[in-house]
C-alpha cells in the first residue's frame, strides 16, 4: 500500500506505508507550524517539544538562538553552531526536512534515545523546534568532532591501543545504557556516529536508522557506505537484537587500530556480502596485543549468539587494564586538535 497524502482541518497527514504497518503505524501531520507524531503523542512546534503522555514540555526557540557558523552535512541532516543566548551555551543545531519520510523516523529514533535521558556517554538533548518546513534539533557541541573526522588529522589514521581502550570504554557505556535502559539497538554503529570533545568525553550520536534501510537495501548500492558495519545477520535479512551492535563496535575499533576497513573495499553490495560472508571472522595482526585480540574476538562472532554482551566486554581486560591507568585522552585529543 502506498503511503496516502490527505488534507484535514489544514494539516497534512501522512499514512502509514505497509512495512511501517510491521511494526504499529505511525501517522504524521504537517500542519504550517509543526510536526505532530499522533501514534507516540508527539508535536514539534514552534515553541519547542510537546509530549502527551508525560506531559513533558521541553521550550526552546529560534529567537533563543544565534546561529554561528556551518558545521557539516550529513546524509540526514545539516549541522551548525548555535548560541543558545539565555545561558551561553553554545549547541549543535540539526536541521532536518520535516517532509522527507526517512529523516523524520531518524528524527523519532533520536528524541526517543535521548528524551529524559542523562547518560554522560550520548550527546546531550536541549530540544527541538519547527522552522518553515524543517525540525531544528538542539544537540550538545562536540568540538572534537567524529572518531571519523579525528583520525583524519592523524599521519597515519590510526589510534594508539592504550587510547583507544580508553575510547572503546565510554562507547561501551554508551551502549550498554541503550541496551539496557532504553531497551534500544543502535544500529549505526560507525566511527562517523562516535562524538568527542577536547575534555576527552566520547558519545554516540544518531539513533537508529530507519527501518526502510533495511528492506531496500539489496535494490541501492548508495547505501553501501553505512551498511559495511552492519551485522551478518542484518545483511541477510534476519531477526537481530543487541548483539549486532557489537559486531558494528568491533569493526569499527579494528579499523581504529590498524587504519583500514577489515573486509576487502567493495564497489557493489553484492561482492560486500561476498567479502563478509565467505572470509574468516576478521582480527588483528600480531603487533597488537593478545588481550585485545581476545576482545575483537568476541565482538566479531558470525554467529550472534556468540557475541559478548556490553556487560561482559566491559569486564574485558583489555579495557580494565587502561581503565586505571595514567593515559591521558583529552591531552592526546588537544594534540590531535591541534594538527
Amino acid at each position: 500500500m502506498r503511503g496516502k497524502f490527505q488534507l484535514k482541518k489544514k494539516a497534512l497527514v501522512l499514512d502509514s506505508d505497509s512495512e511501517d504497518e510491521l511494526e504499529g503505524s505511525m501517522s504524521i501531520e504537517i500542519k504550517s507550524d509543526g510536526l505532530k507524531f499522533v501514534k507516540e503523542g508527539l508535536e514539534v512546534g514552534k515553541q519547542g517539544i510537546m509530549i502527551e503522555k508525560s506531559g513533558v514540555v521541553m521550550s526552546i526557540t529560534s529567537q533563543d538562538l544565534e546561529v554561528r557558523k556551518f558545521i557539516g552535512k550529513g546524509s540526514a541532516a545539516t549541522v551548525q553552531e548555535a548560541l543558545h543566548k539565555p545561558t551561553g551555551i553554545l549547541l549543535a543545531l540539526k536541521s532536518i526536512n520535516a517532509y522527507d519520510k526517512e529523516k523524520r523516523k531518524q528524527l523519532m529514533n533520536d528524541i526517543k534515545a535521548l528524551e529524559r535521558s542523562e547518560c554522560p556517554f550520548l550527546v546531550k538533548f536541549y530540544g527541538a523546534y519547527f522552522d518553515e518546513g524543517h525540525v531544528k534539533v538542539a544537540l550538545e557541541l562536540m568540538d572534537g568532532g567524529s572518531l571519523r573526522d579525528l583520525v583524519k588529522r592523524l599521519p597515519s589514521p590510526v589510534i594508539p591501543e592504550p587510547i583507544l581502550s580508553k575510547v572503546t570504554q565510554q562507547i561501551l557505556n554508551g551502549i550498554m545504557y541503550l541496551h539496557k535502559i532504553k531497551h534500544q539497538v543502535h544500529r549505526d554503529i560507525k566511527p562517523d556516529n562516535v562524538l568527542i570533545n577536547s575534555c576527552g568525553a566520547v558519545k554516540l550520536s544518531d539513533f537508529g536508522i530507519s527501518k526502510e534501510l533495511e528492506m531496500t537495501m539489496g535494490l541501492c548500492n548508495t547505501f553501501v557506505g553505512t551498511m559495511i558495519y552492519m551485522s551478518p545477520e542484518r545483511i541477510h535479512g534476519k531477526k537481530y537484537s543487541y548483539s549486532s551492535d557489537i559486531w558494528s563496535l568491533g569493526l569499527m575499533i579494528i579499523e581504529l587500530a590498524k587504519g583500514s576497513y577489515p573486509y576487502p573495499k567493495a564497489s557493489t553490495y553484492i561482492e560486500m556480502i561476498e567479502n563478509i560472508m565467505s572470509s574468516p571472522e576478521p582480527n588483528l595482526p600480531g603487533s597488537f596485543s593478545s588481550e585485545f585480540k581476545d576482545f575483537i574476538s568476541h565482538c566479531v562472532k558470525k554467529n550472534p549468539e556468540e557475541r559478548w554482551s556490553t556487560v561482559q566486554l566491559a569486564a574485558h581486560p583489555w579495557v580494565l587494564r587502561y581503565s586505571q591507568s595514567e593515559v591521558n585522552l583529552p591531552q592526546w585529543i588537544h594534540s590531535c586538535l591541534r594538527r
